[in-house]
């Protein structure tokens, strides 16, 4: 374990990682932070959200983001039993983006360095507005009745 700390490899994880990834919890961006718990030095530095002021490894962009629509657009609620909060939301924004990070890196998509294949998701089309005037309400009801 002393090894994989003395090594310039967990710095250059951490510091890519930092860049490329956001806290789980808010979105927010990530950055090093030097916290005291080891006399090795390079121990002591982990990846921090400043927002939530938490040590947060930090996910995907793209996984956030379609965490965050899944759980404000699908009502997706894993803690029932708790208040509906900020806070609640977040934890299962949080929740959410474990699950997907967890399947993604299970579809060999993801790894530690990020998305292993590109992406050809719209990251426009993630919470997207549509907005439908009477007109279109009425081309849709003629269909419906049309396929009766």
């Amino acid at each position: 374990m002393e090894l994989y700390y003395d090594s310039e490899g967990r710095m250059g994880i951490l510091k890519q990682r930092a860049r490329r990834c956001v806290c789980k919890y808010c979105g927010g961006r990530l950055s090093l932070k030097r916290i005291s718990f080891s006399e090795i030095e390079d121990a002591r530095v982990e990846i921090f959200c400043k927002s939530c002021d938490r040590i947060e490894y930090g996910v995907e962009p793209e996984i956030y983001q379609s965490a965050l629509y899944f759980v404000e657009e699908m009502g997706f609620n894993y803690y029932p039993d708790l208040n509906q909060s900020e806070k609640t939301k977040r934890m299962n924004v949080a929740k959410v983006c474990d699950i997907m990070a967890w399947e993604n890196k299970n579809l060999g998509i993801l790894n530690r360095d990020g998305f292993t294949v590109p992406l050809a998701a719209n990251k426009n089309m993630i919470g997207e507005c549509v907005i439908l005037d009477e007109t279109d309400l009425e081309d849709m009801e003629d269909i419906s009745v049309g396929t009766l």
